[in-house]
């Protein structure tokens, strides 16, 4: 399923991981992104870092076809392709799109989309691109408890602790199967009970430890990422306690390998990597 039309793929549930990386640039891993897909066409875009757009098309995504999108927090390395997935979509021939997030959702939208680029779209649409999906973007700032059945798949929104940002975690539920996507989040008891049962949960695991070789500051930076984000040993921790049975790292920093003890966990580690796709 390498676009978001399956065909008859009608019991397909994954997740392509489009973007591992973390906020420090990095050629071997894109800024956050990734893209669920369901049934023969049910599809949502979880976060559009930079890059989302030349990862879509990697994958074999029609751009088009990409209707839906969810974000998790406006962070930057969260959204800066936030604005090219529109354009580019939209100048492929998209024409319409929903787009759901926290708190802030909206007004990123209208600052990064709608008023610096609506003299632009209107010349656009001068030249004959049609008005629809760029005038009628649906975008919508949820809570914690908002769900919505999407093409046969349930989509919930859930907590996370991700200070000082509003930010939600997805579960998407189809075909007696779920998923959990984090985006990002330090350990919490409230994303524990979001996450139990889940078949896959995406975690950021962003709050690795340190390489000694590191330069004092650069130690001290990374140190406090513990404040906002999971550890590899914390998302395990999560997985085993939510009854989780695959769960798959992300956010990963440039240069870092995740180090963890899964003895007691008697489910399955990935550590994902861009362009993974993973089955639920």
């Amino acid at each position: 399923m390498s676009v978001v039309n399956a065909g008859n793929d009608r019991d397909a549930f994954r997740i392509t991981l489009l973007g591992t990386g973390s906020p420090r640039p990095n050629l071997d891993r894109q800024h956050p992104a990734a893209l669920v897909q369901w049934g023969s066409a049910g599809h949502m875009l979880v976060d559009a870092g930079d890059g989302v757009v030349g990862q879509l098309l990697t994958a074999g995504v029609a751009l088009e076809q990409v209707h839906n999108v969810a974000l998790t927090h406006m962070h930057w390395d969260h959204i800066l392709g936030y604005p090219a997935f529109v354009w580019g979509s939209w100048n492929a021939g998209r024409l319409k799109l929903t787009v759901t997030g926290p708190i802030g959702t909206s007004d990123m939208h209208h600052r990064l989309v709608e008023s610096y680029y609506r003299e632009q779209a209107e010349w656009a649409m001068d030249l004959g691109f049609p008005r629809s999906g760029f005038d009628d973007i649906e975008v919508r700032d949820v809570p914690v408890g908002w769900s919505e059945n999407i093409s046969g798949c349930l989509v919930e929104a859930g907590p996370v602790y991700h200070p000082p940002m509003h930010a939600l975690a997805f579960r998407f539920t189809f075909d007696g199967r779920s998923l959990v996507v984090t985006g990002d989040t330090a350990m919490c008891e409230e994303l524990i009970a979001f996450t139990q049962g889940a078949d896959v949960l995406v975690i950021d695991a962003c709050a690795a430890a340190p390489s000694n070789d590191l330069p004092p500051a650069r130690r001290r930076i990374i140190e406090r990422l513990h404040e906002f984000h999971a550890s590899p040993q914390d998302c395990i921790d999560i997985a085993i306690r939510a009854n989780v049975s695959k769960v798959v790292l992300t956010h990963h920093l440039p240069g870092v390998e995740p180090d963890f003890d899964a003895a007691k966990f008697s489910g399955e580690v990935i550590v994902g990597n861009d362009l993974d796709i993973i089955d639920i």
